[in-house]
């Protein structure tokens, strides 16, 4: 997979305000993706980071504020049309088609199938059958990477939290994508299937694919984040490497703002059990 040079951000998000009513969910957030490294967004619960993920996949339009993906806008451009320039996500609660077999979600995902095209299955049949087997070897290839081979006929509903999970990294992986933004990927998984899922997220970041990732196990932050991006009410406070937020002020004061009188266990759960001499 290429990748852009260093100086170059995959993804760039400009003064970005999203309300709904009087609150605002994001609020003037600001933030750049290097490409082909893995990147934490973090931030205390209500912080933005999920809604943010959708401003820029595009299922909310923000009300102001620009969001550049691999050079082009695309501000305010629909999900399926942002998925197919390469920029695609998974989410907190897995959303696989649970009355489609494991295979049948991964052969869904595949882009710019000519099948879909009524007037292509009565003039080129021919081509929708050499898609669909190609569709077909790159879906079981990817469920053998998985390790979700076995399942491939089994209903998606039957699969256990964390192999939902692998299901939906690998099937966004048939788009082909550049970057991946992953919603609390080690959410309701057990310790396994989390380390398995990570690992191929950093092989996959080896072979030059971009991650963001939205996580609240700061153990995983900590151990597989090259660039940590912290939000707190809608802004982005700070953005450094994980040594460096940890050691941020502001960062502590926006983990520890609302936290009442448990100051020594919050830091220690968030910070990662080291609290910062100089703050």
């Amino acid at each position: 997979m290429d990748s852009k040079p260093d100086s170059q951000p995959i993804l760039e998000v400009g003064d970005v305000h999203l309300s709904f009513g009087g609150l605002k969910a994001v609020d003037g957030a600001t933030l750049e993706v290097e490409p082909g490294k893995i990147t934490a967004l973090i931030g205390p619960n209500g912080a933005g980071k999920t809604t943010l993920f959708n401003i820029i996949t595009g299922f909310y339009r923000p009300h102001r504020g620009r969001i550049i993906f691999d050079g082009e806008d695309i501000t305010g451009k629909r999900p399926h049309a942002i998925a197919k320039r390469g920029l695609v996500r998974t989410f907190q609660l897995t959303r696989a088609l649970s009355k489609m077999t494991v295979l049948e979600n991964m052969m869904i995902a595949a882009q710019d199938q000519t099948g879909e095209k009524m007037f292509a299955a009565w003039v080129v049949p021919w081509a929708i059958r050499r898609q669909e087997k190609e569709n077909r070897r790159r879906a079981l290839e990817l469920l053998e990477l998985f390790n979700l081979i076995d399942k491939k006929d089994e209903y998606a509903a039957r699969l256990s939290g964390g192999q939902k999970k692998l299901l939906e990294l690998a099937r966004a992986l048939m788009m082909r994508p550049k970057m991946i933004l992953l919603d609390e990927p080690m959410a309701g998984v057990n310790p396994t299937l989390g380390a398995r899922l990570l690992e191929h997220v950093q092989e996959l970041r080896n072979e030059g694919m971009t991650f963001v990732l939205v996580e609240h196990d700061m153990d995983v932050v900590m151990r597989v984040s090259e660039q940590v991006i912290v939000m707190a009410d809608g802004k982005v406070i700070t953005q450094g490497t994980a040594d460096e937020v940890r050691r941020n002020q502001q960062v502590i004061d926006a983990y520890l703002g609302s936290g009442g009188g448990a100051v020594d266990e919050a830091i220690d759960e968030v910070l990662g059990g080291e609290r910062s001499s100089d703050g």
